[in-house]
């Protein structure tokens, strides 16, 4: 017969409201630093990194700093310039199309078309007589 367990041994803590905003509090004015509350409350790393989250008090959490090579820095330039050089290039096929597509349609207007189909059918009619 398997035995289940219905409770186990652990004790869940619930934290009121102004008790997390005392000891974010604390630690914005730097009374303890993370590590030490963390001791001092007997709070976990992500319960605290919680709070910091919930209460948008980013400026607590830590900061970042990025090392890295002089020739990463130079290919990470290389390649924003080059995204810059491909986005150009993008932007003025897409107005060169425009421009013909309205460079078309004038021209089928002064050809008495209503509109590209018409013109299509027209021409596929005169390829397959021709042929």
């Amino acid at each position: 017969m398997r035995r289940v367990k219905l409770k186990d041994d652990r004790t869940i803590k619930r934290y009121s409201e102004s008790f997390k905003l005392k000891v974010l509090e604390e630690l914005s004015q730097g009374k303890y630093t993370k590590t030490e509350i963390q001791r001092v409350y007997g709070i976990g790393a992500g319960t605290l990194y919680g709070w910091i989250k919930k209460y948008g008090k980013l400026a607590l959490y830590n900061r970042k700093i990025r090392i890295e090579m002089p020739q990463e820095k130079d290919r990470i330039k290389e390649l924003q310039a080059r995204i810059q050089k491909l986005e150009k290039a993008l932007v003025d096929t897409q107005l060169n199309h425009l421009c013909a597509e309205a460079e078309l349609a004038i021209a089928l207007e002064m050809l008495g078309y209503q509109d590209k189909e018409e013109f299509k059918k027209k021409q596929k009619s005169h390829r397959l007589k021709t042929q």
